[in-house]
């Protein structure tokens, strides 16, 4: 699931990596990165459903 070239990212896994050391959680960049590629791909799928439905 990473980025295609059309896809930007505002976060980086070094950023994601502190966000989440501030609530506790400790992961690796690595794990980071998968984290962030799992949330930008429910984020996209949300925004794609919330419009599909929106058009009925």
């Amino acid at each position: 699931m990473k980025a295609g070239l059309s896809e930007k990212r505002n976060i980086t896994p070094q950023q994601a990596v502190k966000i989440l050391e501030q609530s506790g959680l400790k992961v690796t960049e690595k794990d980071a990165e998968i984290i962030l590629d799992f949330l930008y791909f429910l984020g996209k799928l949300t925004v794609n459903q919330y419009f599909k439905n929106d058009k009925k």
